[in-house]
């Protein structure tokens, strides 16, 4: 257990926009902290700072950083951030998920400001309420760049059981390869040790990307664990290709790796 304690902790929270509905929770709940003495907050919006990305290589779109130290990615509860303001800092465990082989062929839906909204179990969340942020970022992703969707949503048994989500390069934050043919993949989900949720929609976004505009898909996957996207050698079996690490996130277990496909 590491020791983090001081007389007043310092919480920087670096996010992108709404691209995780976990941001505007998380904006939410360090709202009534800003008005505690036992607290500096402070809040950076990714999309307006992406040199802090590069500088603090940054590449999840929620991660919070305690006393310039501790750095802690994806979703947080008050009781997680009291426990770490007293030194006592959870430790926590890879995110290993053994993607299943027994390939799930539901129907598909592009992601747009609507159905979004039907994401909010397989992004973890327990009210549809906590997608509706994000639902405005799409909607400005899709009339800034004038792109149909955001990526395909999967449907088994009448249930969004995930999708494939991305934007186009030029509006993500982190320190990647930019230009207006290169998509970024932001998230593949859902992974699961029985069923493959995430091949069909992922493989009807790279089908449709083309008539876009879009010649590469890039994305950023861990060796062994499904933060941020996983695992590497998954993506690779689809046809992907490896251009080295990028970064190591140890908290999170996840040596990270820039990822591309020619469509």
């Amino acid at each position: 257990m590491e020791s983090l304690s001081q007389k007043c902790t310092q919480i920087d929270f670096f996010y992108w926009a709404d691209q995780c509905p976990y941001n505007s929770i998380i904006r939410k709940l360090l709202i009534p902290l800003k008005n505690d003495s036992q607290y500096s907050i402070h809040t950076y919006n990714l999309s307006n700072h992406p040199q802090l990305a590069k500088k603090l290589n940054i590449y999840s779109p929620t991660l919070l950083v305690f006393n310039n130290r501790v750095r802690w990615n994806g979703s947080i509860t008050k009781n997680i951030i009291e426990k770490i303001s007293k030194g006592d800092i959870p430790e926590r465990k890879a995110y290993v998920v053994n993607n299943g082989k027994d390939l799930i062929s539901g129907i598909t839906k592009p992601l747009t400001e609507k159905t979004i909204l039907e994401t909010y179990k397989p992004c973890g969340c327990s009210k549809k309420s906590s997608c509706i942020e994000k639902a405005i970022w799409i909607k400005y992703l899709r009339n800034k760049y004038r792109i149909p969707h955001l990526g395909i949503l999967h449907y088994f048994q009448g249930v969004c059981v995930g999708g494939a989500e991305f934007v186009p390069s030029l509006a993500v934050p982190y320190s990647i390869p930019k230009r207006e043919d290169i998509a970024f993949l932001t998230c593949s989900f859902l992974s699961d040790d029985k069923a493959d949720f995430r091949s069909l929609p992922l493989q009807a976004l790279e089908d449709e990307l083309p008539s876009y505009g879009f010649k590469y898909l890039i994305a950023i996957a861990s060796e062994e664990v499904v933060f941020p996207n996983g695992t590497l050698q998954w993506f690779i079996d689809r046809g992907y290709v490896d251009l080295g690490q990028i970064y190591y996130e140890e908290r999170d277990f996840a040596r990270m790796h820039l990822i591309k496909k020619n469509l």
